[in-house]
Protein backbone atom coordinates (compact mmCIF):
# COMPACT_ATOMS: atom_id res chain seq x y z
CA UNK A 1 0.00 0.00 0.00
CA UNK A 2 2.85 2.42 0.78
CA UNK A 3 4.57 1.59 -2.54
CA UNK A 4 1.39 2.39 -4.44
CA UNK A 5 1.11 5.76 -2.70
CA UNK A 6 4.76 6.39 -3.58
CA UNK A 7 4.14 5.58 -7.25
CA UNK A 8 1.03 7.75 -7.27
CA UNK A 9 2.99 10.68 -5.87
CA UNK A 10 5.64 10.17 -8.60
CA UNK A 11 2.95 10.22 -11.30
CA UNK A 12 1.38 13.33 -9.82
CA UNK A 13 4.80 14.97 -9.75
CA UNK A 14 5.45 14.01 -13.39
CA UNK A 15 2.02 15.29 -14.41
CA UNK A 16 2.58 18.64 -12.74
CA UNK A 17 6.03 18.87 -14.33
CA UNK A 18 4.62 18.11 -17.79
CA UNK A 19 1.86 20.68 -17.37
CA UNK A 20 4.48 23.27 -16.39
CA UNK A 21 6.55 22.33 -19.48
CA UNK A 22 3.46 22.71 -21.69
CA UNK A 23 2.80 26.13 -20.21
CA UNK A 24 6.43 27.17 -20.74
CA UNK A 25 6.43 25.99 -24.39
CA UNK A 26 3.10 27.71 -25.00
CA UNK A 27 4.38 30.98 -23.57
CA UNK A 28 7.58 30.62 -25.61
CA UNK A 29 5.58 30.18 -28.80
CA UNK A 30 3.46 33.20 -28.02
CA UNK A 31 6.35 35.53 -27.23
CA UNK A 32 8.04 34.59 -30.54
CA UNK A 33 5.48 36.84 -32.23
CA UNK A 34 6.30 40.63 -32.32
CA UNK A 35 3.79 42.69 -30.42
CA UNK A 36 2.29 39.44 -29.08
CA UNK A 37 -0.77 39.19 -27.02
CA UNK A 38 -2.65 36.26 -25.47
CA UNK A 39 -5.07 34.45 -27.77
CA UNK A 40 -3.60 36.23 -30.82
CA UNK A 41 -0.94 33.91 -32.26
CA UNK A 42 0.36 34.49 -35.76
CA UNK A 43 -0.42 31.15 -37.44
CA UNK A 44 0.39 32.45 -40.98
CA UNK A 45 3.97 33.64 -40.49
CA UNK A 46 4.91 31.14 -37.72
CA UNK A 47 3.53 27.96 -39.26
CA UNK A 48 6.82 26.07 -38.75
CA UNK A 49 6.93 27.00 -35.10
CA UNK A 50 3.26 26.23 -34.67
CA UNK A 51 3.69 22.84 -36.40
CA UNK A 52 6.65 21.95 -34.22
CA UNK A 53 4.75 23.13 -31.16
CA UNK A 54 1.74 21.04 -32.08
CA UNK A 55 3.85 17.93 -32.63
CA UNK A 56 5.62 18.44 -29.32
CA UNK A 57 2.43 19.10 -27.40
CA UNK A 58 0.78 16.07 -29.00
CA UNK A 59 3.60 13.81 -27.86
CA UNK A 60 3.57 15.31 -24.39
CA UNK A 61 -0.21 14.92 -24.11
CA UNK A 62 0.04 11.30 -25.26
CA UNK A 63 2.61 10.65 -22.61
CA UNK A 64 0.37 12.48 -20.13
CA UNK A 65 -2.56 10.25 -21.05
CA UNK A 66 -0.36 7.21 -20.37
CA UNK A 67 0.41 8.65 -16.96
CA UNK A 68 -3.32 9.07 -16.32
CA UNK A 69 -3.92 5.44 -17.27
CA UNK A 70 -1.12 4.31 -14.96
CA UNK A 71 -2.59 6.45 -12.21
CA UNK A 72 -6.00 4.86 -12.75
CA UNK A 73 -4.48 1.39 -12.57
CA UNK A 74 -2.71 2.31 -9.35
CA UNK A 75 -5.99 3.65 -7.94
CA UNK A 76 -7.75 0.41 -8.87
CA UNK A 77 -4.95 -1.67 -7.38
CA UNK A 78 -5.06 0.38 -4.20
CA UNK A 79 -8.82 -0.07 -3.94
CA UNK A 80 -8.51 -3.84 -4.40
CA UNK A 81 -5.81 -4.03 -1.73
CA UNK A 82 -7.89 -1.87 0.62
CA UNK A 83 -10.93 -4.09 0.11
CA UNK A 84 -8.77 -7.15 0.74
CA UNK A 85 -7.36 -5.53 3.87
CA UNK A 86 -10.86 -4.67 5.08
CA UNK A 87 -11.98 -8.23 4.40
CA UNK A 88 -8.99 -9.62 6.31
CA UNK A 89 -9.71 -7.28 9.20
CA UNK A 90 -13.35 -8.33 9.18
CA UNK A 91 -12.41 -12.02 9.13
CA UNK A 92 -9.92 -11.45 11.92
CA UNK A 93 -12.60 -9.70 13.97
CA UNK A 94 -15.01 -12.58 13.32
CA UNK A 95 -12.44 -15.09 14.51
CA UNK A 96 -11.75 -12.95 17.58
CA UNK A 97 -15.49 -12.78 18.26
CA UNK A 98 -15.52 -16.57 17.96
CA UNK A 99 -12.94 -16.77 20.73
CA UNK A 100 -14.95 -14.32 22.85
CA UNK A 101 -18.03 -16.49 22.42
CA UNK A 102 -15.92 -19.53 23.33
CA UNK A 103 -14.74 -17.77 26.49
CA UNK A 104 -18.34 -16.96 27.40
CA UNK A 105 -19.29 -20.62 27.05
CA UNK A 106 -16.17 -21.63 28.99
CA UNK A 107 -17.03 -19.37 31.94
CA UNK A 108 -20.55 -20.71 32.22
CA UNK A 109 -19.46 -24.31 31.71
CA UNK A 110 -16.66 -24.25 34.29
CA UNK A 111 -19.02 -22.72 36.87
CA UNK A 112 -21.68 -25.33 36.13
CA UNK A 113 -19.20 -28.22 36.32
CA UNK A 114 -18.09 -27.03 39.76
CA UNK A 115 -21.70 -26.54 40.87
CA UNK A 116 -22.64 -29.99 39.55
CA UNK A 117 -19.69 -31.43 41.45
CA UNK A 118 -20.99 -29.85 44.67
CA UNK A 119 -24.36 -31.50 44.03
CA UNK A 120 -22.69 -34.87 43.47
CA UNK A 121 -20.70 -34.51 46.69
CA UNK A 122 -23.73 -33.58 48.76
CA UNK A 123 -25.65 -36.53 47.33
CA UNK A 124 -23.05 -39.26 47.82
CA UNK A 125 -22.33 -38.08 51.37
CA UNK A 126 -26.03 -38.31 52.26
CA UNK A 127 -26.39 -41.60 50.41
CA UNK A 128 -23.45 -43.16 52.26
CA UNK A 129 -24.67 -41.88 55.63
CA UNK A 130 -28.34 -42.79 55.14
CA UNK A 131 -28.55 -45.21 52.19
CA UNK A 132 -32.10 -46.36 52.95
CA UNK A 133 -33.50 -42.82 52.71
CA UNK A 134 -34.77 -41.41 49.43
CA UNK A 135 -31.89 -39.02 48.85
CA UNK A 136 -32.29 -37.16 45.59
CA UNK A 137 -29.86 -35.54 43.16
CA UNK A 138 -30.57 -33.08 40.37
CA UNK A 139 -28.64 -32.14 37.28
CA UNK A 140 -27.91 -28.60 36.13
CA UNK A 141 -29.29 -27.89 32.68
CA UNK A 142 -26.39 -26.59 30.60
CA UNK A 143 -26.56 -26.54 26.81
CA UNK A 144 -23.12 -24.98 26.47
CA UNK A 145 -21.56 -28.43 26.06
CA UNK A 146 -23.57 -29.06 22.92
CA UNK A 147 -23.24 -25.43 21.78
CA UNK A 148 -19.45 -25.65 21.81
CA UNK A 149 -19.44 -29.06 20.16
CA UNK A 150 -21.92 -27.85 17.52
CA UNK A 151 -19.84 -24.75 16.72
CA UNK A 152 -18.23 -24.92 13.28
CA UNK A 153 -14.96 -26.78 14.03
CA UNK A 154 -13.20 -25.24 11.03
CA UNK A 155 -13.95 -21.69 12.18
CA UNK A 156 -12.86 -22.54 15.71
CA UNK A 157 -9.71 -24.14 14.29
CA UNK A 158 -8.94 -20.95 12.32
CA UNK A 159 -9.60 -18.78 15.38
CA UNK A 160 -7.20 -20.85 17.50
CA UNK A 161 -4.60 -20.93 14.73
CA UNK A 162 -4.77 -17.16 14.14
CA UNK A 163 -4.43 -16.28 17.83
CA UNK A 164 -2.12 -19.06 19.01
CA UNK A 165 0.10 -19.70 15.99
CA UNK A 166 3.00 -18.21 17.97
CA UNK A 167 2.59 -20.93 20.59
CA UNK A 168 3.88 -24.47 20.35
CA UNK A 169 1.32 -27.27 20.08
CA UNK A 170 -1.57 -24.91 19.31
CA UNK A 171 -3.29 -27.77 17.47
CA UNK A 172 -3.23 -29.76 20.70
CA UNK A 173 -4.99 -26.82 22.36
CA UNK A 174 -7.73 -26.98 19.73
CA UNK A 175 -8.14 -30.76 20.10
CA UNK A 176 -8.15 -30.50 23.91
CA UNK A 177 -11.11 -28.13 23.83
CA UNK A 178 -13.27 -30.56 21.91
CA UNK A 179 -12.06 -33.69 23.72
CA UNK A 180 -12.76 -32.19 27.16
CA UNK A 181 -16.19 -30.88 26.21
CA UNK A 182 -17.03 -34.17 24.49
CA UNK A 183 -16.10 -35.99 27.68
CA UNK A 184 -18.12 -33.81 30.05
CA UNK A 185 -21.12 -33.81 27.72
CA UNK A 186 -21.15 -37.61 27.54
CA UNK A 187 -20.35 -37.89 31.25
CA UNK A 188 -23.39 -35.85 32.30
CA UNK A 189 -25.64 -37.86 29.96
CA UNK A 190 -24.27 -41.14 31.32
CA UNK A 191 -24.55 -40.07 34.98
CA UNK A 192 -28.10 -38.80 34.45
CA UNK A 193 -29.10 -42.09 32.83
CA UNK A 194 -27.54 -44.15 35.64
CA UNK A 195 -29.19 -41.95 38.29
CA UNK A 196 -32.57 -42.34 36.62
CA UNK A 197 -32.12 -46.11 36.58
CA UNK A 198 -30.93 -46.13 40.20
CA UNK A 199 -33.71 -43.94 41.56
CA UNK A 200 -36.32 -45.97 39.66
CA UNK A 201 -34.93 -49.16 41.17
CA UNK A 202 -34.79 -47.64 44.66
CA UNK A 203 -38.37 -46.34 44.49
CA UNK A 204 -39.57 -49.74 43.33
CA UNK A 205 -37.79 -51.54 46.18
CA UNK A 206 -38.96 -48.94 48.72
CA UNK A 207 -42.55 -49.45 47.68
CA UNK A 208 -42.17 -53.21 47.97
CA UNK A 209 -40.54 -52.96 51.42
CA UNK A 210 -43.20 -50.50 52.56
CA UNK A 211 -45.91 -52.89 51.42
CA UNK A 212 -44.26 -55.80 53.26
CA UNK A 213 -43.92 -53.75 56.47
CA UNK A 214 -47.64 -52.94 56.29
CA UNK A 215 -48.26 -56.65 55.76
CA UNK A 216 -46.27 -57.49 58.92
CA UNK A 217 -48.28 -54.95 60.94
CA UNK A 218 -51.50 -56.47 59.56
CA UNK A 219 -50.35 -59.98 60.47
CA UNK A 220 -49.44 -58.78 63.96
CA UNK A 221 -52.93 -57.37 64.40
CA UNK A 222 -54.40 -60.61 63.08
CA UNK A 223 -52.35 -62.58 65.60
CA UNK A 224 -53.85 -60.52 68.44
CA UNK A 225 -57.33 -61.16 67.06
CA UNK A 226 -56.70 -64.92 66.96
CA UNK A 227 -55.61 -64.92 70.59
CA UNK A 228 -58.65 -62.82 71.53
CA UNK A 229 -60.92 -65.39 69.88
CA UNK A 230 -59.17 -68.37 71.46
CA UNK A 231 -58.59 -66.80 74.90
CA UNK A 232 -61.19 -64.03 75.31
CA UNK A 233 -60.70 -63.71 79.08
CA UNK A 234 -56.95 -63.29 79.36
CA UNK A 235 -55.59 -62.96 75.80
CA UNK A 236 -53.86 -59.69 76.72
CA UNK A 237 -51.67 -61.63 79.13
CA UNK A 238 -50.35 -63.92 76.41
CA UNK A 239 -46.68 -63.24 75.70
CA UNK A 240 -47.06 -63.28 71.92
CA UNK A 241 -49.94 -60.80 72.17
CA UNK A 242 -47.89 -58.54 74.44
CA UNK A 243 -45.02 -58.68 71.94
CA UNK A 244 -47.06 -57.83 68.83
CA UNK A 245 -49.14 -55.23 70.68
CA UNK A 246 -45.97 -53.44 71.80
CA UNK A 247 -44.53 -53.70 68.28
CA UNK A 248 -47.67 -52.20 66.67
CA UNK A 249 -47.94 -49.42 69.26
CA UNK A 250 -44.28 -48.37 68.94
CA UNK A 251 -44.39 -48.54 65.15
CA UNK A 252 -47.45 -46.31 64.88
CA UNK A 253 -45.90 -43.96 67.42
CA UNK A 254 -42.87 -43.64 65.15
CA UNK A 255 -45.05 -43.00 62.06
CA UNK A 256 -46.95 -40.29 63.92
CA UNK A 257 -43.65 -38.66 64.92
CA UNK A 258 -42.52 -38.65 61.28
CA UNK A 259 -45.85 -37.18 60.18
CA UNK A 260 -45.71 -34.45 62.86
CA UNK A 261 -42.16 -33.45 61.88
CA UNK A 262 -42.92 -33.66 58.16
CA UNK A 263 -40.17 -36.17 57.45
CA UNK A 264 -40.34 -39.51 55.61
CA UNK A 265 -39.96 -42.74 57.53
CA UNK A 266 -36.49 -44.27 57.62
CA UNK A 267 -36.20 -47.98 56.83
CA UNK A 268 -32.94 -48.20 58.78
CA UNK A 269 -34.65 -46.94 61.93
CA UNK A 270 -37.60 -49.28 61.35
CA UNK A 271 -35.19 -52.18 60.87
CA UNK A 272 -32.95 -51.46 63.89
CA UNK A 273 -35.47 -50.02 66.38
CA UNK A 274 -38.63 -51.95 65.55
CA UNK A 275 -38.09 -55.11 63.50
CA UNK A 276 -34.84 -56.21 65.17
CA UNK A 277 -36.16 -55.91 68.77
CA UNK A 278 -39.31 -57.73 67.69
CA UNK A 279 -37.27 -60.59 66.15
CA UNK A 280 -35.02 -60.86 69.24
CA UNK A 281 -38.01 -61.13 71.59
CA UNK A 282 -39.70 -63.57 69.22
CA UNK A 283 -36.61 -65.80 69.33
CA UNK A 284 -36.78 -65.80 73.12
CA UNK A 285 -40.44 -66.85 72.97
CA UNK A 286 -39.63 -69.49 70.39
CA UNK A 287 -37.07 -71.02 72.74
CA UNK A 288 -39.41 -70.92 75.72
CA UNK A 289 -43.04 -71.38 74.69
CA UNK A 290 -42.49 -71.95 70.95
CA UNK A 291 -44.56 -70.70 68.04
CA UNK A 292 -48.00 -71.07 69.59
CA UNK A 293 -49.65 -70.29 66.29
CA UNK A 294 -48.43 -70.61 62.70
CA UNK A 295 -48.81 -66.89 62.17
CA UNK A 296 -46.08 -66.31 64.76
CA UNK A 297 -43.57 -68.04 62.50
CA UNK A 298 -44.78 -66.01 59.50
CA UNK A 299 -44.22 -62.78 61.42
CA UNK A 300 -40.64 -63.73 62.24
CA UNK A 301 -39.89 -64.88 58.70
CA UNK A 302 -41.36 -61.77 57.08
CA UNK A 303 -39.63 -59.44 59.53
CA UNK A 304 -36.29 -61.12 58.84
CA UNK A 305 -36.93 -60.96 55.09
CA UNK A 306 -37.66 -57.22 55.29
CA UNK A 307 -34.45 -56.59 57.21
CA UNK A 308 -32.53 -58.53 54.60
CA UNK A 309 -34.04 -56.50 51.78
CA UNK A 310 -33.28 -53.26 53.61
CA UNK A 311 -29.64 -54.36 53.96
CA UNK A 312 -29.51 -55.25 50.27
CA UNK A 313 -30.90 -51.92 49.09
CA UNK A 314 -28.51 -50.09 51.41
CA UNK A 315 -25.58 -52.10 50.06
CA UNK A 316 -26.66 -51.24 46.52
CA UNK A 317 -27.06 -47.53 47.36
CA UNK A 318 -23.70 -47.33 49.11
CA UNK A 319 -21.97 -48.84 46.09
CA UNK A 320 -23.76 -46.37 43.83
CA UNK A 321 -22.71 -43.53 46.14
CA UNK A 322 -19.09 -44.72 45.95
CA UNK A 323 -19.28 -44.66 42.16
CA UNK A 324 -20.58 -41.07 42.26
CA UNK A 325 -17.80 -40.20 44.71
CA UNK A 326 -15.22 -41.61 42.30
CA UNK A 327 -16.69 -39.62 39.41
CA UNK A 328 -16.64 -36.49 41.57
CA UNK A 329 -13.02 -36.89 42.67
CA UNK A 330 -11.72 -37.68 39.18
CA UNK A 331 -13.75 -35.23 37.08
CA UNK A 332 -15.91 -32.81 39.09
CA UNK A 333 -13.92 -31.73 42.14
CA UNK A 334 -12.28 -28.35 41.75
CA UNK A 335 -8.84 -29.98 42.10
CA UNK A 336 -9.18 -32.66 39.42
CA UNK A 337 -6.74 -32.47 36.49
CA UNK A 338 -9.41 -32.37 33.77
CA UNK A 339 -11.14 -29.33 35.21
CA UNK A 340 -7.77 -27.69 35.83
CA UNK A 341 -6.87 -28.23 32.17
CA UNK A 342 -10.19 -26.69 31.12
CA UNK A 343 -9.57 -23.65 33.34
CA UNK A 344 -6.01 -23.32 31.97
CA UNK A 345 -7.31 -23.31 28.39
CA UNK A 346 -9.92 -20.72 29.33
CA UNK A 347 -7.27 -18.48 30.89
CA UNK A 348 -5.07 -18.74 27.78
CA UNK A 349 -7.96 -17.70 25.56
CA UNK A 350 -8.87 -14.92 28.02
CA UNK A 351 -5.40 -13.42 27.63
CA UNK A 352 -5.66 -13.40 23.81
CA UNK A 353 -9.17 -11.95 23.82
CA UNK A 354 -8.22 -9.12 26.22
CA UNK A 355 -5.04 -8.05 24.38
Amino acid sequence: MNKINKYKNILIGLTITIIIIIIIFTIDVIIETPNWSFFDIDFKNKNNIISAYGTLIGGILSFLSILFVLYGLLEQRQQILQEKKNEQHENKQKLLDKLKLLVSYFNSTVDDIIAQGDIFKEFYEKEKENPSKMNVMYFIVNNNFSRIIDMDPLTTYKAIRMNFSDKKKWEKLFLSIYSIFDFYSESIIDLRSKYKSQITFKVKVHRKIGYEIDNVVTLASRLGDKYRIDFPADYMNKKWVILVDNFIREYHKYLKKCDTNGIPSDFREISDNHLLPFIKQAMILRNTIGYEKSICLKLVEKSSSIRKKINEIEFNCINYAKDIEKQYEEYYSIDNKHLKELITIKEKIDIKVNL
